[in-house]
C-alpha cells in the first residue's frame, strides 16, 4: 500500500521548507548581499469565504493540528453572503465577502506573513491578489500542485454534487483536464458532511476506492472545508495517496511566506477606480489616490 499524504506529511513539508530557509546565509561569492530575511514565527489570514463561523472553527482547528510550531493563525469569518457555497451564484457572492474581508482585515492588521482562501473552488483569489503584500493560497491550487508532484492522474472528491460541473470547469480552466482522472461528490454537502462525520466517512472512502479502481487514480484530493481532516481518518483503507486540501495549504503557506520575496508598497495597490455602496476599507483600496 502506498503511504497516504496525510497531515503529518504536510507538517513535515513545512518544517523541512523551514529548516531550509532559516539555514541560508549569504553566499561566499558575494560577502556585501544581506541575508534574507526569514521570520521566525508566522502570522498566516485563514480566509473562511462562507458566512458560517462553525466552518471557520473546523477550518481553525485543522490547520492548527498541522501548523509548525510558533504559526499563529488570524481567523476571519466573510461578513456577509452564504453560510455555504454550492451554486455560481452563491460562489460569485462569496467571492465579494472574502475581497471585501481581506479589505476589512488589512485596514486594522498588516502584520500578516500568507492568506489561505480556505474554500475549495472558491473565487477571488486574483482579485484578493492584486492589493495583498504577501502570497494568498488556494485550496484547490495548493492540492492540484501537490497531486501533480506525485502522480500523472489524480481524482478529486468532495461534498455536494453541484460541486462536480463547477470544479471540472475550473480544471478545464486551468488546463489540467488531461491530469485529472474523475471529479466524483459524495451526496452529502459540506454542511451535512460536518453534521454525520461517520456517514461521511465511509461513502467517502468507498468513493476513493472507486476513482482507484474504475478511474485509474494515482492519487486523491480530498476538496472542501468540511473533509479537512478525513483523509488522515481513513488513510489505511485506500491504496493511493490522499491529500487534504488544508493541510497542504497550510504547509504552502507556510513556505511561501518563508522563501518569497514580497512587492513593494506600490507594486500591491491597484488602479484607482471610482466605486459606490462598497464597505469603506474597500472603498479605500479602490479609491483615487
Amino acid at each position: 500500500m502506498i503511504g497516504a499524504l496525510s497531515a503529518s506529511a504536510a507538517t513535515f513539508a513545512g518544517t523541512l521548507f523551514a529548516e531550509r530557509a532559516t539555514a541560508q546565509t549569504p553566499s561566499p561569492q558575494s560577502p556585501s548581499e544581506p541575508a534574507p530575511v526569514v521570520p521566525t514565527k508566522l502570522r498566516i489570514l485563514l480566509l473562511n469565504p462562507n458566512s458560517s463561523p462553525d466552518f471557520t472553527a473546523l477550518i481553525s482547528r485543522e490547520a492548527k493540528k498541522v501548523a509548525s510550531p510558533g504559526t499563529e493563525f488570524v481567523e476571519v469569518t466573510s461578513p456577509f453572503g452564504p453560510k455555504y457555497i454550492g451554486t455560481r451564484t452563491t460562489m460569485a457572492i462569496a467571492s465579494h465577502a472574502a475581497v471585501d474581508a481581506l479589505a476589512q482585515i488589512l485596514a486594522q492588521d498588516k502584520n500578516i506573513d500568507a492568506g489561505i482562501l480556505a474554500g475549495f473552488g472558491a473565487q477571488g483569489i486574483p482579485a484578493m491578489r492584486e492589493f495583498a503584500s504577501f502570497p494568498i493560497i488556494s485550496l484547490m491550487d495548493a492540492s492540484i500542485g501537490a497531486a501533480m508532484q506525485i502522480s500523472t492522474r489524480f481524482s478529486i472528491l468532495t461534498g455536494g454534487e453541484r460541486w462536480v460541473p463547477m470544479l471540472k470547469e475550473q480544471v478545464e480552466a486551468m488546463g489540467l483536464s488531461s491530469r485529472v482522472a474523475s471529479v466524483r461528490s459524495i451526496p452529502l454537502t459540506g454542511a451535512q458532511i460536518a453534521q454525520d462525520q461517520d456517514r461521511a466517512l465511509t461513502l467517502l472512502t468507498d468513493l476513493a476506492n472507486t476513482c482507484v479502481k474504475e478511474d485509474g487514480a494515482e492519487c486523491v484530493v480530498f476538496g472542501g472545508a468540511a473533509v479537512a481532516g478525513i483523509p488522515r481518518r481513513i488513510q489505511d483503507r485506500v491504496s493511493v495517496p490522499l491529500i487534504d486540501n488544508v493541510a497542504v495549504a497550510v504547509a504552502t503557506a507556510e513556505m511561501l511566506a518563508r522563501v518569497m520575496t514580497k512587492p513593494s508598497a506600490s507594486a500591491s495597490r491597484p488602479p484607482a477606480i471610482d466605486s459606490t455602496g462598497l464597505s469603506e476599507p474597500l472603498t479605500e483600496i479602490l479609491k483615487p489616490s
